[in-house]
């Protein structure tokens, strides 16, 4: 069986399954794609973490089922319990969104039952080793940020900052500053702590070339939203030369092709990088679908499942990157908003709170809405905020005000003990 990349849609009788922690982005791009509805007639399956109330209900198209790993199929949250439970589900192809790029042993079992559309599990193991991704990148003179996997540690020189990054791991969970003379943790990597804007570029891959399709700068442990250390927090799109120089586009986009070529990817895929002066230096590659890529959607007015499928295809990569087509789709509370813009923050619990009614978040414009009584510990994610600004620093406050107005609609913990609910010691 080929390695992904294998559109086989347009048989009578194909079902779509959709598969990550959180495909919520995913599954609203692969609703409004014209390709997936002539390709997948007996419909979409959505699993994920959450089974969140954006495509539940009336925001749901009927062809869509729309399903949570505890709360509807009672399995904990893993990625081991993701797929154990896919296999168990009727589909013919697979796309798979967050978290599951960290397993490729887990693709392959997925690869047997059905076909990838995608990365599959060869492409991404190699991409995703930082002692096989680094050293490419630096005998092709791409900077990136200096990293030692393995046994290799960094030199002792005075003032040289470094992070632990988990090996399998997403969002920015667990890493951490390394300290001085600190033995490797098991199953981390040494990456050097650059000073800079961390950001990112989406781009479209046909197994041998690729090209950018946007630009965003990274949301990053922002406590205004609940974040802290190096958390993911969001991001903020807007027209890829008011947020870098052509300079940097251009090595972005020779690095996005180099690692095509090299790795051979196909369809999404997502490319990291910290802007040290004007010069990104690379940090990690995603061989998948990105939290970004909802908002480039939005602001090109072009629908990325659509490229992803003609991509994987054969079908011939757009110019890029993609223009901007509107200004975003300003959230219901944020319709004063101007700008070329979109923004999409994170709100994580600050305390034990309990969803209410989705209503009450989506009159926020909010996504990523829980269905009503789901409980949040302290650290959990609660839902994403949307809004648009003629800056990234204007976004930025619209989501810190956004995000004060979200939490005055969650249950608190007082409001939890009164309902005789748990208010503390919620698991994730």
């Amino acid at each position: 069986m080929p390695d992904g990349g294998r559109a086989r849609g347009g048989a009578p009788g194909r079902r779509l399954l959709l598969l990550g922690v959180s495909v919520r982005a995913l599954a609203a791009s692969v609703a409004a794609s014209r390709l997936a509805a002539g390709s997948f007639p007996v419909g979409v399956l959505a699993l994920d973490y959450f089974g969140d109330a954006d495509l539940q209900g009336r925001r749901r198209p009927r062809s869509f089922t729309i399903l949570s790993l505890p709360r509807d199929l009672g399995r904990p949250r893993s990625l081991l319990a993701l797929a154990r439970a896919a296999l168990d589900l009727d589909w013919d192809d697979l796309v798979y969104a967050g978290g599951l790029e960290n397993r490729p042993r887990l693709l392959r079992r997925l690869e047997a039952r059905g076909g990838i559309l995608g990365n599959g599990p060869a492409s991404v193991e190699r991409v995703r080793d930082p002692a096989v991704l680094f050293p490419f990148l630096r005998r092709l003179g791409l900077p990136h940020a200096a990293t030692w996997a393995g046994g290799a540690g960094p030199p002792r020189k005075a003032g040289l900052r470094s992070l632990w990054k988990p090996l399998r791991s997403g969002g920015g969970a667990g890493v951490r500053e390394a300290k001085a003379r600190e033995i490797r943790p098991r199953g981390h990597y040494r990456q050097e702590l650059l000073r800079g804007a961390v950001g990112s570029v989406a781009f479209l891959a046909d197994g041998a070339r690729a090209v950018l399709l946007g630009a965003s700068e990274q949301i990053v442990g922002w406590s205004e939203l609940g974040g802290s250390g190096f958390r993911y927090g969001g991001s903020i799109a807007g027209p890829p030369g008011a947020l870098l120089t052509p300079g940097a586009l251009a090595l972005l986009a020779e690095a996005a092709t180099a690692i095509t070529s090299r790795f051979r990817l196909r369809g999404l895929n997502g490319l990291d990088f910290v802007l040290v002066g004007d010069q990104p230096r690379l940090i990690e590659v995603n061989p998948r679908y990105t939290a970004s890529m909802e908002l480039i959607e939005e602001l090109a007015g072009q629908n990325l499942f659509d490229l992803h499928l003609g991509a994987i295809a054969g079908g011939p990569l757009p110019d890029g990157p993609l223009p901007s087509a509107r200004r975003g789709i300003a959230p219901e509370a944020d319709e004063g908003a101007r700008g070329p813009f979109l923004a999409k923050g994170i709100l994580y619990a600050d305390r034990p709170v309990r969803a209410g009614a989705p209503e009450a978040l989506f009159a926020l414009g909010c996504r990523d809405v829980p269905v009503r009584g789901e409980l949040f510990a302290p650290g959990q994610p609660i839902c994403t905020l949307m809004a648009r600004g003629p800056s990234p620093a204007a976004c930025r406050s619209r989501l810190a005000a956004l995000a004060v107005r979200a939490r005055r609609r969650l249950s608190s913990a007082e409001t939890l003990r009164r309902q005789g609910l748990p208010a503390h010691g919620v698991t994730w």
